[in-house]
């Protein structure tokens, strides 16, 4: 019983130091603690974190240079490691979401400073936000772009590419990502 205050104290303390030496030097770019530690770093630098979320490493965050109040994670929801979350603009888990390992959430769609691209292919470019709805599964390796929906209870098929919204109870998968069935 001893051993286990000691080793529940412990780790609040790292978790405290953790914190406080990342307020110093601003929010870090790449998650690669405990997931408790994990989602401290994302809840005291602005992400909405709902109750029993667990992240697990590592979580490369991009566009956050300003902190993570483009993410929302509610309750029960997973980040099962290796997942990139581009925070250009807000993604949004509602409740028992789990992003499987691999997954990338891209919410921009730019040309990585590229002057040609950019002004040849400008109408291609934007910045939207990310919506996957409760009870949803994004399988490993699956890519989801910018201004995609993904509806509730549904299924996304591994390395699948979800490139435009996929409706509730469905399972979908492919490149791109279409509906194979419903969900009952």
């Amino acid at each position: 019983m001893m051993r286990e205050y000691v080793r529940k104290t412990l780790n609040l303390l790292l978790k405290a130091s953790m914190i406080i030496v990342f307020k110093i030097v601003g929010p870090p770019r790449i998650l690669r603690y405990g997931s408790p530690v994990n989602a401290a770093i994302l809840r005291a630098f602005g992400a909405d974190i709902g109750e029993d979320v667990m992240v697990y490493s590592p979580v490369v965050i991009h566009n956050a240079a300003d902190g993570y109040a483009n993410l929302t994670m509610k309750d029960h929801c997973v980040l099962l490691g290796y997942n990139f979350l581009d925070l250009t603009s807000r993604i949004t888990l509602e409740k028992g979401v789990s992003l499987g390992p691999g997954v990338t959430v891209m919410t921009h769609n730019e040309y990585n400073d590229n002057a040609f691209l950019v002004e040849h292919l400008a109408h291609t470019v934007g910045k939207k936000p990310v919506l996957i709805k409760e009870g949803t599964g994004v399988k490993a390796g699956t890519l989801i772009v910018h201004g995609v929906t993904i509806g509730s209870n549904s299924v996304i098929g591994g390395g699948a590419v979800v490139n435009r919204d996929i409706p509730d109870h469905c399972f979908a998968a492919g490149v791109p990502a279409r509906v194979v069935k419903e969900i009952a």
